[in-house]
């Protein structure tokens, strides 16, 4: 844990406690405390034997506004000087979460923060509404009262006269490239080149090395990159779901036979639920996506005798853009007018009468994701049923602002998207959220070669028709297109026929499965119910009637399989959310 305070009184005798810095670096203009790692050291002009801190310093005094903004790595810089002083937090927020107060207190674990600097405990409704309805809490307020949490690519600095504020340390601005009928192979070479460089900065000397198998090509093009550059022993982590008929454990063990791994599976049969709230306890924070428990067994799977570096695939399909059928009709439904009647049947459909899975569900699903394409993905409540789960909704509940669509051209749309959404949202506050706590609870180094700051910059720079493959933007919108096409262009020959040539499917956890045992369910229903969280919050009525639906509807193996994921997805919120609450609000250690 890193503790302190940010002050410019006497500032050359402050300190940063607990967590011993990686390196530190003082003058007398300048001090410096660095946790983490700089991956990109050989682009800044450094000399070999230069300490991260004292690069930190040389970028601070050459540019104190951009300098930052330069560095690739996975790290926390605590800074004071005569006129400012700041915390920064990586581009990706990959190192450890930040909070502060408005004081200049911070701490990487708010109790410690709402502990030491003596903020009275209230739960933040809203924040905790907007967990319920995405997973993730909202980004202007932490779930306590009083605290606030620094973001990935985040910046808090404090001036001379004591004022606080806050920023980006890149601006990131929408680049649109438009080159029709560009030649891939220049891009291809380029980019391979560019990724075998990010593994390359990420491994370093190590001598062990292992890598996130899940059989596809985001994690496949990692192995064959990485076994083109290291010829040593390569430990590779694949999980499965028992009974899932999509797993893709055995495309995962081709891959190791191709690239020669020491390959160690898990399959997840859903009693795992169970280390929820061990997990909620180490997260702190009200947080699920569907990969959590995934990314949670890979990591306790390694074990004691780990690699000192492990490859995860995570963020290859956001930095290259997804969704581009949803885009593509939301594109064209703007242009045509037609999304007020969009919005009013998204509003109809969202009716609890027409909840049942059915087509309607369907076609409400799709419009659901199709309207809010600047929202992320919204796995789990609606706004309507959302509020009828809160007791003062008018008070506990807010609309979601996202940015207005940029329909000017198809484009415009994929990229404001790319950035907006894949990017601020689904990257930095949820993916890599999600996989480098996890591997923090494990004491695991994961690191992540598509985040390199030098890929994405290259990306930026890429025409839309070579991330997201289509004829037109009608095809595109019949599901008539290639995504990620320019990275399958380059590794399509370097990977087996068998990954290449097979339609994607899975990719994501198959969430009912920790649902599926009856007396497991009885236990948390029973769990949930008698949480003091119905004192003031939630509506006991609604939530009961959720639970016993669920029950119901979990036999029911006819039912469209989005339903059902969308179902369970909601059942972890409720969950994770009355976990928290027990042990946070209540402060009840909490065991299912």
């Amino acid at each position: 844990m890193i503790y302190g305070k940010l002050t410019l009184q006497d500032w050359h005798n402050v300190h940063v406690m607990g967590e011993v810095p990686e390196s530190s670096f003082e003058s007398p203009d300048l001090r410096i405390f660095f946790y983490g790692t700089i991956y990109n050291r050989d682009l800044l002009p450094i000399s070999p034997d230069d300490s991260n801190a004292k690069i930190v310093a040389e970028l601070y005094l050459e540019d104190s506004e951009l300098g930052f903004s330069r560095l690739d790595g996975s790290f926390t810089i605590v800074y004071y000087s005569k006129d400012y002083c700041g915390i920064v937090r990586d581009h990706h927020g990959t190192h450890s979460p930040v909070y502060y107060t408005s004081d200049g207190d911070f701490a990487t674990s708010w109790q410690h923060l709402q502990e030491s600097a003596g903020v009275p405990f209230g739960y933040h409704p809203i924040s905790l509404s907007s967990f319920l309805q995405r997973g993730i809490m909202d980004k202007e307020h932490f779930a306590v009262s009083g605290i606030c949490s620094l973001h990935a690519g985040e910046y808090l600095k404090m001036d001379c006269r004591g004022s606080l504020y806050g920023g980006q340390l890149i601006k990131h601005i929408p680049k649109i490239i438009i080159e029709n009928n560009s030649d891939p192979e220049s891009y291809a070479r380029r980019y391979g080149e560019l990724h075998g460089q990010a593994i390359r900065r990420r491994i370093g000397g190590s001598q062990r090395v292992g890598i996130l198998l899940s059989g596809g090509y985001d994690s496949g093009s990692n192995l064959a990159a990485l076994r083109s550059i290291y010829d040593g022993k390569i430990e590779s982590y694949s999980v499965g779901f028992k009974g899932d008929t999509w797993t893709e454990l055995p495309m995962a063990r081709l891959m190791s036979e191709t690239f020669d791994t020491c390959h160690h599976e898990y399959e997840i049969d859903g009693s795992e639920i169970n280390a929820l709230p061990d997990i909620v306890r180490f997260l702190g924070e009200p947080f699920v996506e569907g990969g959590l428990m995934v990314n949670y067994c890979a990591m306790r799977m390694i074990g004691d005798d780990k690699p000192e570096i492990i490859l995860g695939g995570d963020g290859s399909d956001q930095y290259f853009g997804t969704s581009g059928r949803e885009i593509a009709l939301h594109y064209l439904a703007g242009r045509a007018g037609i999304r007020p009647l969009m919005r009013g049947m998204n509003y109809l459909l969202s009716h609890e009468a027409f909840d049942t899975g059915g087509k309607l569900s369907r076609i409400n699903f799709h419009l659901d994701k199709i309207l809010h394409i600047l929202e992320g993905e919204r796995f789990g409540f609606s706004d309507s049923a959302l509020q009828r789960f809160l007791q003062h909704p008018e008070y506990d509940f807010a609309v979601s602002k996202p940015p207005k669509p940029d329909i000017r051209s198809f484009n415009h749309l994929y990229t404001q998207h790319a950035l907006v959404s894949d990017l601020e949202i689904v990257i930095n506050r949820i993916i890599l959220f999600k996989a480098s706590r996890m591997a923090q609870m494990f004491d695991n180094n994961l690191s992540f070669p598509f985040m390199d700051l030098e890929l994405f910059n290259f990306l930026q720079e890429l025409p839309v028709g070579l991330k997201c493959k289509g004829d037109s933007v009608l095809d595109i919108a019949r599901g008539h297109s290639i995504s990620k096409y320019l990275l399958k262009y380059y590794y399509k020959p370097l990977l087996p026929e068998a990954i290449t040539s097979k339609k994607k499917q899975g990719g994501f956890a198959p969430m009912p499965l920790f649902f599926r045992d009856s007396a497991q369910r009885a236990r948390l229903k029973e769990f949930i119910l008698s949480s003091t969280i119905f004192d003031n919050y939630l509506c006991r009525d609604t939530v009961e009637r959720f639970l016993v639906n669920y029950d119901h509807e979990s036999t029911r193996i006819d039912t469209w399989f989005w339903y059902r994921q969308n179902k369970a997805l909601q059942y972890f919120n409720l969950l994770i959310l009355v976990t928290w609450w027990e042990e946070f609000v209540e402060k009840r250690k909490v065991q299912y």
